[in-house]
């Protein structure tokens, strides 16, 4: 009652109603401070189960989809990965609908009680319209709504959609934090983010929010606005390392990363360059420091403008540790003003490749428990 603001009545009917579901269960009394007992209660974890579903990257060489299944309190008890290939926006939701399908033949619990599902899809939503824009092909809308209804007639089960970027941050936020906050921001890597605003997900009006960059409809106009700021155009998802190593290598310049990728500059990938400046690279170091002092800047600004208590940075580039999250920081304290930035801790993300898919499962069971 104290912590939602809610009566202890209205909070009393809620747990009822949550106890006659199964989703509650009692567990003896409590110490009383004076009259009657209280009931403890806790969430019966094992009393239904819940899809999560990452589609991957649209843009991707080799990508991968995965799925889980997790419990009320977010344990896994079910993990699979499946490949798919680089193909349309309405490929890829097929895709998707097949790896649900692997899940509910493969769940190691009963069918009736995994209470839906959740698809994590990069692009620009629009629930309005029920469509998503592939931004990697420039503008294409795909309508959702179908797939959506065919999966639901098929499985049994409500099926959501949303964006990959916003449910990871939901994923962070629910299973990721060692301590509750209001007010957070997650950033997958440079290209979108989730809002968390006084604990709730802010969707924007149509389910868009929280693209960082800004859309480039041609060529020209991308010549045009790549001369500006860094913390105006978005780069991509690896902070534009991956590009600058191919780049520096192809012009003959000495590093490590021509040894891991034994001299194949189309080989070159995010992970490489972060291994080579865990060794000590210093071109890769290079690469790594300038990348994360432009994510910074970018941090800096949405500090000033939200004032959270906590910025999340994850997609993958948190995989290079203390040299990107130093430099972060580091501009953070240079670039935001003062007090927002006496509050704020910039944190790596805990829940790694699988936080879509995770994030994707917890909001089926926020919709569970409003639902009940």
């Amino acid at each position: 009652s104290q912590a939602t603001g809610f009566n202890i009545v209205t909070v009393s009917n809620y747990v009822g109603e949550f106890i006659k579901q199964g989703l509650v269960v009692e567990r003896g009394f409590d110490v009383s401070s004076g009259g009657r007992k209280p009931i403890l209660v806790e969430l019966n974890a094992k009393a239904g189960f819940a899809i999560g579903v990452d589609l991957g990257p649209m843009d991707y060489p080799e990508i991968v989809m995965t799925g889980v299944i997790i419990d009320l309190k977010g344990t896994v008890v079910h993990r699979a990965v499946r490949r798919r290939s680089i193909e349309s926006m309405d490929h890829a939701l097929n895709y998707a609908g097949e790896l649900i399908k692997q899940l509910l033949a493969e769940s190691p619990v009963e069918a009736k009680k995994i209470r839906g599902a959740a698809i994590g899809v990069g692009g620009i939503l629009d629930e309005r319209a029920g469509t998503i824009r592939d931004t990697s092909h420039r503008g294409i809308r795909t309508s959702y709504l179908a797939a959506q209804a065919r999966w639901e007639s098929e499985f049994k089960i409500p099926v959501f959609v949303g964006n990959d970027a916003s449910l990871a941050g939901y994923g962070e936020y629910r299973l990721g934090l060692e301590r509750q906050v209001e007010n957070m921001v997650y950033l997958y890597s440079d290209v979108g983010s989730s809002l968390i605003l006084h604990g709730h997900v802010y969707w924007g009006s149509g389910g868009s929010a929280g693209e960082l960059g800004v859309y480039v409809a041609s060529e020209d106009d991308y010549l045009a606005w790549i001369k500006s700021p860094g913390f105006i155009l978005s780069n991509v998802w690896d902070l534009g390392m991956t590009a600058s190593a191919k780049k520096l290598v192809s012009e003959g310049h000495a590093t490590s990363i021509t040894e891991q990728v034994q001299g194949n500059v189309e080989a070159i990938s995010m992970e490489t360059v972060i291994q080579a400046a865990q060794t000590g690279d210093p071109l890769a170091r290079e690469l790594v420091e300038h990348g994360a002092l432009q994510l910074g800047i970018r941090v800096a600004t949405i500090v000033n403008l939200l004032n959270p208590e906590v910025v999340i940075i994850g997609g993958g580039i948190e995989k290079a540790g203390a040299m990107l999250m130093e430099p972060i920081w580091r501009a953070v304290k240079r670039y935001a003003y003062e007090e927002p930035a006496s509050l704020v801790d910039v944190l790596p993300a805990k829940l790694g490749e699988d936080a879509v898919a995770l994030g994707a499962a917890c909001w089926v069971i926020r919709e569970i428990f409003i639902q009940a």
